[in-house]
């Protein structure tokens, strides 16, 4: 999926209302709106994982086991 079909598919949540206004960015729950500023944000080649409530950018996944205090 590419960032526009994103933002199509976040708007279209919108629209719908109801228990829909909210989505999984990367295990985090954002409110549909929250999700659309963050898409706008990406790079147009960024890879998209979206289905059904969960969106995943594998780009923007953090490892806490890779970070280092």
């Amino acid at each position: 999926m590419d960032r526009e079909q994103l933002i199509r598919r976040l708007r279209a949540r919108v629209r719908r209302g109801g228990p829909a206004e909210h989505v999984w960015w990367n295990g985090e729950l954002l409110h549909v709106n929250e999700a659309i500023v963050r898409a706008t944000q990406l790079q147009d080649d960024e890879p998209i994982r979206a289905h059904g409530d969960d969106v995943l950018i594998p780009s923007r996944l953090r490892d806490d086991h890779d970070e280092r205090p």
